[in-house]
């Protein structure tokens, strides 16, 4: 099957729907080894509400979400 139409992640740059989200982690290694580190997800989403939303969900134990105010406008 082939697709009728490709958005490439260029097109998603440009048109502004590429979110920039950073997730806090928490790490425990032994009962004592507490710490946190944090991930950088690149979200295709058409809001800032729905990019947040996009990476809830896929880091659901996560310990706090900060998602920039403006889309990404160039590759990362």
């Amino acid at each position: 099957m082939q697709p009728d139409m490709v958005v490439s992640w260029e097109q998603h740059l440009k048109s502004g729907n590429v979110w920039r989200v950073q997730v806090e982690l928490a790490m425990q290694d032994t009962p004592d080894d507490f710490y946190t580190y944090n991930v950088e997800v690149y979200v295709v989403a058409s809001t800032q509400s729905l990019a947040q939303y996009i990476a809830a969900t896929m880091y659901p134990d996560y310990e706090g979400i900060f998602v920039d105010d403006e889309p990404t406008r160039t590759a990362p």
